[in-house]
């Protein structure tokens, strides 16, 4: 699929109802059918349904206040486009490290083999690095978030040129019409979702058959309560160093190879995994784990899954 940038077909996230192409709209999105009124605010558009804005408040209230006393994000825009490479005394620069090597196994053994000009969703954008790069690339990205921040979340979007659509909106009802995208990604997000299936068949829904679905990030284990235990472990720290568990999202938090692989069964698709190369002290956490006796840590691949079967329920 090849079209232009701003010409993104449009669904009411509420009720479905076509709203035509994103260019064909000036300062707002009203749906004739259920009266959503989804206005673009410095360049972002607010695809919340109020009832869902008022879902996620307390969750994203919670999630600002830790990622900005974690210091993330930069007062200089050259900070943005950059990413992911990051400067080495960054607060959160090995988190950027970790995500450098996923980047560069996503583009070199993934991305060419989906084809040239493709119409991508960067689900989980936060500040947009991924569709600036994508962009770059040839490619057409939308960016899709729940937060707006402007250190790091889609307000940060405003340091690339040239624009590509920021939107906010929820994973489990996108504003796209169905079968509008070559290409779904899940940037480090996916393990927010309160219900993989649901949102994968949204993802889904929106990927033109032959499109393809990307994990990208998401921790992933082989037994649930090693996944249980990193859950309540990084709760724990969380109300020790912030006051807060951040528990106002029910999410997992986690995959398990097994539950992704009767989930894609359920939803006619079969993943396969490529794994990026992290390092000597990434590849031997298992062995340590084991020989300390210490809960099985966190694996990352890039989960991929092709549209085929799959037909929406």
């Amino acid at each position: 699929m090849s079209a232009a940038a701003a010409d993104w077909p449009l669904a009411c996230p509420s009720c479905r109802q076509d709203l035509g192409p994103l260019s064909s709209h000036r300062g707002e999105v009203r749906c004739p059918g259920c009266g959503l009124v989804a206005p673009c605010v410095e360049r972002i558009w607010r695809f919340l349904p109020p009832d869902a804005a008022a879902r996620f408040a307390p969750f994203l209230a919670d999630y600002t206040r830790i990622r900005q006393a974690e210091q993330r994000g930069s007062d200089d825009p050259a900070y943005y486009l950059a990413l992911p490479d990051c400067p080495s005394d960054h607060p959160i620069a090995a988190q950027w490290a970790l995500r450098r090597r996923t980047f560069t196994a996503f583009t070199r053994r993934v991305l060419p083999r989906l084809g040239s000009g493709l119409r991508i969703v960067d689900l989980g954008a936060g500040v947009g690095w991924l569709s600036h790069r994508l962009a770059q690339l040839g490619h057409q990205p939308m960016a899709v978030d729940l937060t707006a921040d402007d250190r790091d979340g889609l307000g940060a979007g405003r340091h690339y040129r040239p624009a590509w659509p920021r939107v906010q909106a929820e994973f489990d009802r996108l504003p796209l019409a169905a079968e509008a995208v070559d290409l779904v990604i899940f940037n480090a997000s996916l393990h927010y979702s309160t219900d993989y299936e649901i949102t994968l068949a949204e993802a889904l829904r929106v990927l033109a058959p032959g499109g393809t679905v990307a994990i990208l990030e998401s921790p992933i284990y082989r037994r649930p309560e090693s996944g249980r235990r990193m859950v309540e472990e990084r709760r724990a720290d969380l109300a020790r160093r912030y006051g807060t568990r951040s528990e106002a999202l029910p999410s997992r938090d986690y995959l398990t190879w097994r539950g992704i692989a009767e989930i894609g069964k359920r939803l006619g698709i079969q993943f396969q995994a490529v794994t990026p190369w992290y390092g000597w002290r990434w590849a031997l956490k298992p062995s340590i784990a084991r020989l300390k006796r210490r809960r099985e840590p966190s694996r990352f691949a890039i989960l991929l899954a092709e549209k085929s079967q799959f037909r929406a329920k």
